[in-house]
């Protein structure tokens, strides 16, 4: 009974003094809008980047911890180039015969404090998405993009 006192007793001290621990979806304080310029496209195919763009976009929206604004206005600009896409055999059966194929996509993305122009990050990243040899290679191509999005995402959520 006296170490389970001890222990609330410890709890109520750490919160009463403000020593406590919280997540948070927004580890660029000092970022409170995001502009989104339109990402550059390095590769052959057609649209990937405006896609990106787009589903990017969605995704800052849907969040609770940033909202779009104008380049003009806001305090982060997203800046992102397509860098890489490839769709290669991602399987063989026995007989060396393809079983499915992968797409992949990469992107370098820089989260840039508009004010200062200070890089508050650069990174590489990339979605992939597999099919079957029967499948539907722009479905595929949509889903390594979101997945994509989503790790850009995850970066200016996380840090």
């Amino acid at each position: 009974m006296k170490i389970k006192s001890c222990i609330y007793l410890i709890v109520i001290f750490g919160l009463l003094s403000g020593c406590y621990y919280t997540f948070t979806e927004k580890p660029y304080i000092q970022i409170k809008t995001i502009a989104v310029k339109p990402f550059e496209n390095e590769t052959q195919q057609y649209g990937i980047a405006s896609l990106t763009t787009s589903l990017l976009i969605q995704k800052i929206q849907g969040s609770s911890g940033y909202s779009i604004a104008d380049e003009e206005r806001a305090d982060g600009i997203i800046e992102g180039k397509i860098i890489y896409y490839s769709r290669e055999v991602n399987t063989y059966d026995a007989q060396e015969n393809p079983l499915d194929y992968i797409i992949k996509v990469r992107a370098r993305v820089a989260l840039i404090e508009r004010v200062s122009g200070k890089k508050l990050f650069e990174s590489t990243f990339e979605g992939f998405a597999t099919f079957p040899l029967d499948g539907d290679e722009d479905k595929a191509t949509n889903e390594a993009v979101e997945m994509l999005a989503q790790r850009i995402y995850e970066k200016l959520k996380g840090g």
